[in-house]
């Protein structure tokens, strides 16, 4: 559930004033073709049209080519870079490979399309473009080149450049003051929802700048709920979909400047059915105010809800937590044990033929704490009387329990064998390091992962390790001495695991001293 207390106070209003598109198109001289005196210019010029330190600017050729450098060069100009000659030198070598692969095409770049300046110019990776210009690019011309055309109009298919950074674009064309006026509100929105780690959070600059480009212009209350839909369905303008621009849009939506988002078969989201509505309401309460994370609110919102639908059909007198008691609690428990897949959910299309299975051991525990920790929050935040406990009332069977222990992967063999050899052929240049040196020593990391190879034990084992913890034992079980002296093949090596969090001391004989 959406709150007025979730949103930011204030969002930034839209003033026409304040941005412009900064090239007015109509000015110049859009002929689809070079004259000849251009394209001598232009081959005479080779890359001096870079215009370097021995940069004539009284040469005639310039004149010849005055259509094609002006708009070039204004579009430059309106670009927002940095300041310092390393910027000023990038932006005019991005006009001049323009200018020399207009030279190649014999075309000026107005009558380029998409391929052309793809494979031709812009190259569809900055590794590409690196290759086609050895020796003397650096990676601050493309960003510029990709600027230029965009400005210009000339192109606008960014969802073939792979891996291209939309936020630095965004910033050159729009200013990085109005990016960011656009993306603090969503993020602020998104954080109140509960989207506070960096996996939630991390790709959101990236996607709403690639809206503002796809829009043409930096400002929310110009998007539209058929543009961002169109960005995420069908252009893939933006460098990640799905769920990530689902929650933009969600956000953008939130703030008022668009239509909420629409399922991906086109229909409205439905409504929750089945469930009292004085029920939901207390679920949607409780969503709105705890401090869960969002993805745990969302699977626990889900639960509650099928829990509504329990109390519809079995108990329809009971409409807010206030009414629950002990024996409701412990019917709840026993029909948890019971519930089957496609029980008390509103669609079942997407579970196939997982209809009618029994649940996990593990998602019927998850049941019961889903709606243990809403009575203990609600009776902790004082919302109802304290008419039972629920760690006692709601605790989960330990028929349940006992069918939730750890259930470890097998380690495939293949995988096996590379963790030995990596373990066995440590490295100095294999361990993380700093200005400083390494973290830890050489010796110390080769002994821990034998240790962890070989002996097979828990982290929390192996930190209570201490010196002196080996002990030595030959074939027949007598006490032996160091290994080197010895030579024997099949010494074993003991460890002296001392008492942990979970268990007593005991010694480890897995090692032997040909392994070692």
């Amino acid at each position: 559930m959406l709150t007025a207390q979730a949103l930011p106070e204030t969002v930034p209003a839209r003033d026409a004033s304040d941005w412009q598109w900064p090239i007015d198109l109509s000015r110049y001289d859009w002929t689809p073709t070079l004259a000849p005196t251009e394209l001598a210019a232009l081959v005479a010029l080779g890359w001096d049209v870079r215009r370097r330190r021995d940069h004539n600017p009284q040469r005639p050729e310039w004149a010849a080519i005055v259509r094609l450098v002006k708009p070039l060069d204004e579009a430059r100009l309106a670009i927002h870079r940095p300041a310092g000659r390393y910027h000023e030198r990038s932006s005019l070598d991005a006009v001049g490979i323009i200018l020399h692969r207009c030279a190649m095409t014999q075309r000026p770049f107005w009558a380029w399309n998409a391929v052309t300046w793809i494979e031709d110019v812009l190259a569809p990776s900055q590794q590409a473009f690196q290759r086609a210009y050895p020796g003397w690019i650096d990676g601050a011309v493309r960003p510029y080149l990709v600027g230029i055309a965009y400005l210009l109009d000339c192109f606008t298919a960014l969802n073939r450049l792979r891996g291209f950074n939309r936020i630095v674009l965004a910033n050159r064309v729009f200013s990085p003051g109005l990016v960011q006026q656009a993306v603090a509100p969503i993020m602020a929105t998104l954080c109140g929802w509960g989207y506070h780690t960096a996996r939630h959070t991390d790709k959101v600059p990236g996607l709403v700048s690639a809206l503002l480009l796809y829009n043409r212009s930096p400002y929310l209350a110009d998007l539209t709920a058929p543009v961002i839909e169109h960005c995420r369905c069908y252009d893939g303008a933006c460098p990640s979909k799905g769920a990530g621009l689902y929650g933009v849009h969600r956000a953008i939506a939130a703030l008022g400047f668009v239509d909420p988002p629409v399922r991906s078969n086109g229909l409205p989201t439905p409504q929750i059915e089945g469930i009292d509505s004085l029920w939901q309401e207390w679920v949607e309460r409780w969503i709105a105010t705890s401090t869960l994370t969002l993805k745990v609110r969302q699977t626990f919102r889900t639960i509650l809800f099928k829990v509504g639908r329990w109390l519809m059909q079995h108990h329809p007198d009971i409409r807010e937590p206030a009414q629950w008691t002990r024996e409701l609690c412990a019917a709840y428990v026993a029909q948890v044990e019971r519930m089957c897949v496609g029980d008390y959910v509103q669609r079942r299309d997407a579970l196939g033929d997982r209809v009618g299975r029994p649940l996990s051991a593990r998602t019927k525990a998850g049941y019961i704490v889903a709606v243990r920790t809403f009575f203990s929050n609600c009776q902790e935040w004082e919302w109802i009387p304290r008419r039972f406990d629920p760690a006692r009332a709601l605790a989960t069977p330990r028929s349940i329990l006992a069918l939730t222990g750890p259930n470890p992967r097998v380690i495939a063999d293949d995988i096996w064998a590379k963790l030995l050899w990596a373990g066995l052929n440590l490295e100095v240049g294999d361990l993380p390091a700093n200005n400083a040196g390494e973290f830890y020593p050489l010796e110390l990391v080769r002994a821990m992962a034998l240790v962890w190879l070989f002996a097979g034990l828990r982290s929390d084992e192996m930190t209570r390790l201490r010196l002196g913890c080996i002990r030595w034992q030959d074939e027949a079980g007598h006490r032996a001495g160091p290994p080197p002296a010895m030579g024997a093949n099949e010494t074993i090596c003991l460890l002296d695991v001392p008492t942990h969090k979970t268990g007593a001391a005991f010694t480890d004989n897995s090692v032997t001293y040909k392994e070692l």
